[in-house]
């Protein structure tokens, strides 16, 4: 037995079929796993900060429906003791707006208080929504690269076991073991990459139902249930981000078991095509 190490074959050795889709293959392989590790730590901060304002809306908005529900007993209360709507025409001139404010004013311990509080709470509310949509088109920005190549990836695999199908009896005739051991596991990588892509397009599709939520909610007049509704879509999104970043690393592993664990590809060359 010859004891030197088995080289690793280059496309020169490869049926000329396979050789342009195997530096395809390697290329995006390559490309995706750059991808990923320049922005796996962005993405991960995303996701905390998405957390973080999911948790920060959730205090706000539980305080914002407590002073929503003392607005309204002390203006029910101005109402029933005269001094909003029967008190109004007596105002000089006074708006109905003004008097239910004056009238909230002097009612469980100062409800003009409340409205002031909340209003500076829908402001800092929307601020913290606003981050959210940014921090969703950023995320998606990331990612839509990388749906790209993994698209790619899952398409030359597709295509790989094709011409191996076509060119079975070419193959058995060369000496060429790796590279058909390596197209035993091209099934495996297609499963991979197109469970991965499947994540990934429900992943950008909730952030954009997310979108179209802070829209829905910030257009029309909020409501506990609204709120709630928004909520759960942030967390929601941060979960499935979650999920496709955890994807991601797999997706990388395997492919870096594909073209090597030293990260050479097993063809390297275009001009031997």
């Amino acid at each position: 037995m010859d004891p030197r190490p088995r080289r690793r074959r280059n496309s020169k050795d490869l049926p000329p079929n396979f050789s342009e889709l195997m530096n395809k293959l390697t290329e995006a392989a390559a490309s995706f796993i750059k991808q990923f590790d320049n922005n796996e730590p962005q993405m991960w901060q995303i996701i905390r900060k998405m957390r973080t304002i999911s948790e920060r809306l959730k205090q706000m908005q539980e305080t914002k429906d407590r002073d929503r529900r003392i607005g309204a007993r002390v203006i029910a209360g101005a109402v029933l003791t005269g001094v909003g709507i029967l008190a109004a025409p007596f105002t000089g001139g006074l708006s109905f707006a003004a008097a239910v404010v004056g009238a909230a004013a002097v009612g469980e311990g100062g409800g003009a208080r409340v409205v002031y509080r909340n209003i500076i709470k829908q402001k800092r509310e929307k601020e913290s929504v606003q981050k959210v949509e940014d921090l969703g088109e950023e995320l998606k920005k990331i990612i839509e690269p990388l749906k790209e190549t993994l698209q790619e990836i899952k398409t030359t695999c597709e295509q790989l076991e094709q011409k191996s199908a076509e060119a079975r009896t070419e193959i058995t005739l060369r000496d060429v073991e790796e590279f058909k051991e390596m197209l035993r596991r091209v099934p495996d990588l297609k499963e991979t990459s197109g469970e991965v892509l499947d994540v990934t397009v429900m992943m950008i599709q909730m952030i954009r139902d997310l979108l179209a939520v802070i829209v829905a909610v910030f257009t029309f007049t909020s409501t506990p249930e609204k709120d709630q509704k928004l909520r759960d879509a942030i967390i929601q999104s941060a979960d499935q981000s979650e999920k496709v970043l955890n994807d991601f690393k797999r997706m990388k592993e395997a492919l870096r078991e594909f073209t090597g664990r030293d990260g050479a590809a097993v063809t390297t060359s275009r001009a031997s095509t």
